[in-house]
Formats: C-alpha cells, sequence, structure tokens
C-alpha cells in the first residue's frame, strides 16, 4: 500500500508523534540511498550520525517503537523500504533509525535550507508508493515546532519581507546608510540574528508599485482588453529592493503588446513558512488567491520573475489552502522567462533588438531547477545579440532567510563555493540570476554586480529607450 502524507489541513500533519515516525522513516530511506549526500549539510550530518552510532552490538537503547499510522500504513511501509534501501542491512543498520536522538533529527531540519533539489533526485518521491518528500517534512518538523513553541524573533523579522520593506523604504537613505554602520549590525546579529557580515539587499527609493502607479497609469478591468494580458506576481525583493527588475518585465512585456496589471499583492509566504509560521503563510496566500482569482478569471495569465514564488504559486499555495481557486492560480501561474520563452517558441515575441550583451555567467537558482521547466533564462539570454551564455548550476545556499542568519553565515558561504568558483571571472562578462537573494550570495563572493535575465533582455531591447517605444506609450482602451 502506497504512503499518503498529510496535508497542514490535517489533524495529522500536526501530530508530533506521527512526525517523528515519518522522520524514522524517511531516514530510513535516505540512509540506505544515499543519493543526496552532497546536496546540502542535511544529509551529511544525517548519514554521519547514524555511521557513528555503535552498530556492532545489539546492547542498543530500546526502540523508541512509535507505530503510528498515517492513513493506515506507516508501520507496514517501514520494513517495505528496506527493500529498496539495502545498504542499511549490509551495514548493520537495520535498526539504527531506532536508536538515533531526536536531537539529530532537529539538527538535520536546522541545515535544510530548502533548496530542494533532493526532490528530482530522490526515486522515491510521489507518485512512488514511498512518498518520500524531504523539504515539505522539514517544513512540517518547523511548522510543529513552532505551534509548540512561537516563532522566534528572529524568524518574525524575516519571514516577514514586506513589513521590513515598508520600513526601510520610508528613509531608504537612513535605513541603506545604517546598515553599512558596523555598530548597528552587531547590534543588529544580537538583536535580529542576521549575520554582521552578510551582504543585504537595498531599500529603493521609489517601490515598484509607486513607479507603476506613476504617470496617472490607467488600466481598464481585464475582462475589456482583448489580447494577450498578464498579472505580474512581481515578489518582495522587487517591491522594495529591486524595483528595476519590475520595470524591466513590465516595459518588455509591454513592447511585445502584453497588457501587464500589477495589484496589491502580499508576500508570497515562503519566508513565513523558513520560520514554521503557517499561519500567516496561509493567510498570505489566501489574500494573493482573492486578489488575483477576478484577473485569472478574465483571461490573464500570472507571470513572476522570482523563482522562489513562482514555486509557490504552482506547487505550495494549494498544499496549504487546498481550494479549486488556488488550483486554478496554480494553472495559470508561469516563470516569467518561462512564459518569455513560451511567445518565442509560438512566433509571438518580437526579437528587435538593439544592443549587443557579451558574455554572461548565469547561475540557475534551485526553486526554477525543481519546476522542470528546463533552463528557459538561459535559452533566452543566448538569442540575444552578441550573446554568450555559461550556465552556473550550483547551489547559493542562501534560501532567503537561512543564509542570512549568524547560525548558518559561514555554512552557506562554504556551501555556495562551488557555485562561485564557476563564474566567469573576466572584467567585461555580466553575472546574472533570476533569484534577487542568491544575487547578495554571488555579489559578496565575486564583488561584481548581478542582474537579473529581464534586465538583460531588457537592456538588449534598447533599455531606457525601451520606455518610449509605442507599444509602451500607447493610450489603454
Amino acid at each position: 500500500m502506497a504512503v499518503v502524507l498529510p496535508n497542514p489541513r490535517e489533524d495529522l500533519y500536526w501530530d508530533k508523534t506521527a512526525l517523528i515516525a515519518e522522520e524514522k522513516r524517511v531516514f530510513d530511506i535516505c540512509n540506505g540511498c544515499r543519493l543526496c549526500f552532497n546536496l546540502c549539510p542535511s544529509f551529511p550530518e544525517l548519514f554521519q550520525a547514524i555511521d557513528a552510532l555503535d552498530t556492532s552490538t545489539d546492547e542498543a537503547a530500546p526502540a523508541q517503537s512509535i507505530q503510528v499510522d498515517a492513513h493506515g500504513n506507516h508501520a507496514a511501509m517501514a520494513d517495505d523500504a528496506h527493500a529498496a534501501a539495502p545498504r542499511a542491512d549490509i551495514m548493520g543498520q537495520r535498526d539504527a533509525l531506532d536508536r538515533l536522538p531526536l536531537s539529530v533529527n532537529d539538527r538535520v531540519v536546522d541545515l535544510c535550507y530548502q533548496c530542494k533539489l533532493c526532490d528530482p533526485i530522490c526515486p522515491y518521491t510521489p507518485p512512488h508508493e514511498f512518498a518520500v518528500d524531504f523539504p515539505r517534512l522539514m517544513l512540517r518538523h518547523k511548522a510543529i515546532h513552532a505551534k509548540e513553541h512561537g516563532v522566534s524573533f528572529s524568524d518574525r523579522i524575516l519571514g516577514d519581507p514586506d513589513l521590513v520593506g515598508r520600513m526601510g523604504t520610508l528613509l531608504p537613505i537612513v535605513a541603506n546608510a545604517g546598515a553599512e554602520v558596523r555598530l548597528n549590525r552587531v547590534m543588529m546579529e544580537a538583536v535580529g540574528g542576521i549575520h554582521r557580515d552578510r551582504q543585504l539587499p537595498k531599500f529603493a527609493d521609489q517601490t515598484f508599485r509607486s513607479w507603476f502607479g506613476a504617470g496617472g497609469r490607467q488600466l481598464p478591468p481585464p475582462d475589456q482588453v482583448s489580447g494577450r494580458k498578464v498579472v505580474l506576481f512581481y515578489t518582495c525583493s522587487v517591491q522594495w529592493n529591486e524595483p528595476q527588475v519590475g520595470r524591466a518585465a513590465v516595459e518588455v512585456l509591454e513592447h511585445n503588446g502584453i497588457t501587464v496589471y500589477a495589484p496589491d499583492l502580499k508576500c508570497c509566504g515562503m519566508p513565513a513558512l523558513d520560520g514554521g509560521d503557517v499561519p500567516r503563510a496561509t493567510e498570505w496566500a489566501r489574500h494573493n488567491v482573492s486578489v488575483l482569482l477576478p484577473f485569472v478569471q478574465a483571461g490573464c495569465e500570472i507571470v513572476c520573475p522570482g523563482p522562489t514564488c513562482s514555486y509557490m504559486l504552482k506547487h505550495e499555495w494549494k498544499e496549504y489552502l487546498g481550494t479549486p481557486e488556488s488550483e486554478q492560480i496554480a494553472a495559470a501561474s508561469f516563470d516569467l522567462m518561462e512564459y518569455l520563452f513560451n511567445l518565442r517558441k509560438a512566433g509571438e515575441l518580437k526579437e528587435d533588438y538593439v544592443n549587443e550583451v557579451g558574455e554572461i555567467g548565469y547561475h540557475v537558482p534551485c526553486h526554477l531547477k525543481i519546476q522542470k521547466i528546463g533552463f528557459r533564462s538561459r535559452d533566452m539570454m543566448k538569442k540575444l545579440p552578441g550573446a554568450t551564455v555559461k550556465l552556473v548550476d550550483k547551489c547559493s545556499c542562501m534560501d532567503g532567510t537561512w543564509g542570512m542568519k549568524k547560525e548558518y553565515y559561514e555554512l552557506s558561504k562554504q556551501w555556495a563555493k562551488p557555485m562561485l568558483e564557476a563564474m566567469p571571472t573576466a572584467p567585461a562578462a555580466t553575472l546574472s540570476s533570476d533569484c534577487l537573494i542568491a544575487k547578495l550570495q554571488i555579489e559578496e563572493g565575486t564583488g561584481k554586480k548581478v542582474k537579473h535575465p529581464i534586465e538583460i533582455v531588457w537592456q538588449a531591447y534598447g533599455g531606457a529607450e525601451l520606455a518610449k517605444s509605442p507599444a509602451r506609450k500607447k493610450e489603454q482602451p
């Protein structure tokens, strides 16, 4: 019988005994497989802890004997798992997970930064009968811990980028200057848990939505607009820190005759989930679905320039909400560069480029890889005039909040070395990533500025001159 995993809307999801049993089941399978030994710090921590157990004697601590039935099949699958993972028997580790201290579980969870790269590699993910979903199991552990002990102050701050963004953009010059003062950073580390040396995003002088609404922009209701039309899920990073990315997206889309809407949206919720704050993440997801749904029902598609956010729209909102409306949003959502690639493939993308772009070192974010859409940003940039694109297929080890925390800053930098070493070093090379959090790691490690792929496409189209194009200036019906 196949394992059926509980979702956050079910009582079993929040049962700690059931959580421990599921961690034991999954860790047992992972230990026997070990394909993910080099993906992130979580797996070496788990495997080393198991290998350190004295497996040569039967004088072990009593087994925990947790026999929790998750939809009637947890206990049965524990034995079946060994058929697919024989290493546990060969190494004498058949009952190792019974003797593993629960403190190891906590450490494995702490070291998971939700890159989710284990998902496409694992041979046992759903719909396989073993139904191994390691990233969601880690989030479940954090959620139960937060429910029992509360969300930490650090996670409350890092988990609410809209709050931080609103505060920072009130006086961006002061906020940005203050982030460069060593004493302030020491205090920020002590109070907020953000490492004093981590490069922080700058607050923008003008938010994206302020720019979008400037000049008296008035769009008719989407059901009155013919032709292609999209809603831009602009992301917190674009709204508060990188509005030029949103501007580039809007101007490229409008240059291609697409009507763009940008309603008032909240955070996608992933930063809150990182701290275990499921209620807050669910509240934001519900708000966003309610805002986006009328646009989708009027024929709009949703495009998103942030890989984590587009992943949330496509996969996680329906997991936490479980509504037909969230399913509709998922079906209508695209990564921004995925959307443009589809236009080009259909012969509907203008390729009237005017500028050459040269050598590009492109970092592919993990949360794009797990969407299994191909390397669409690379594919788009390869078609630009004068482009040579080097694909850097390595993790930045940031996870938005994880790599900023004082506990994991050095580990984040250590695991990001392969990515940084793969970046082109030529002075004229442009470094690029869709992930505006990975951007911080790359810029800190290389000393070079990083551009979103849409900024490079925008530049090829003419950059600032694109705003003067007829398509951009045309009167809306």
